[in-house]
């Protein structure tokens, strides 16, 4: 039998549903535009996001949505070749430089 993986809730209880929409953060609708952005454009299919979140084991329930789906799109993207690390390590310091 394979590990359960966090998506896997057949027959448990969902809990309670928290219907308040509490808004997004200014990095939230990036990140959101950006997945939607990659996933229309076909660069990354949804089911890779899924599994990339996924593989973040006990992690995954640490991070809310939002910080979920930036680890993933990093994943699928490096895994892709994408981008590199160099690239994105570079790219995260300019954006950095900007708000020192």
């Amino acid at each position: 039998m394979t590990e359960k993986r966090p998506h896997d809730m057949g027959g448990e209880p969902g809990g309670p549903i928290d219907t308040v929409d509490h808004g997004m953060k200014f990095w939230e609708k990036q990140a959101n535009a950006l997945r939607n952005t990659l996933t229309s454009r076909k660069v990354v299919r949804l089911d890779e996001l899924r599994r990339a979140a996924e593989d973040l084991g006990e992690r995954y329930h640490a991070l809310q949505y939002f910080e979920r789906t930036t680890h993933a799109l990093r994943t699928v993207l490096l895994e892709r070749g994408v981008i590199t690390e160099a690239e994105l390590a570079a790219k995260m310091a300019e954006v950095r430089k900007r708000y020192a």
